[in-house]
């Protein structure tokens, strides 16, 4: 059998965002509420960390990945749930319109220099 072969990333943080929860909120995050709830939150860490905004978790270049999984077992009506990997004691259940930048600060504190 061979060994497991590593994958590098940059990541630091990795926020998982019920897929279910967000596409029966449809769009309503971002700047502008045109947006659905990952791609909303991939933007938010872009700007955070100075980079261009990404629709899809990318290995290289941002330090926070918000990856859709499927169903998380919660289901809340008019809210979609998103969990830190890293600390999942603090699932959170996000609104349309909630402000994405505080959350982020709350569940993948940026990185200090």
């Amino acid at each position: 059998m061979k060994p497991m072969k590593p994958i590098a990333s940059d990541w630091t943080d990795v926020v998982l965002v019920c897929r279910k929860c967000a596409k029966k909120l449809k769009k309503g995050f971002g700047e502008e509420g045109d947006d659905r709830l990952a791609p909303a939150l991939r933007d938010a860490v872009a700007r955070r960390e100075g980079g261009k905004p990404a629709r899809k978790p990318r290995r290289k270049g941002a330090h926070v990945a918000v990856v859709e999984v499927d169903c998380l077992g919660v289901c809340p009506k008019g809210a979609a749930v998103v969990v830190p990997a890293g600390m999942p004691e603090r699932w959170r259940l996000v609104r349309r319109g909630d402000d994405l930048a505080s959350l982020l600060d709350e569940i993948a504190p940026a990185r200090r220099p």
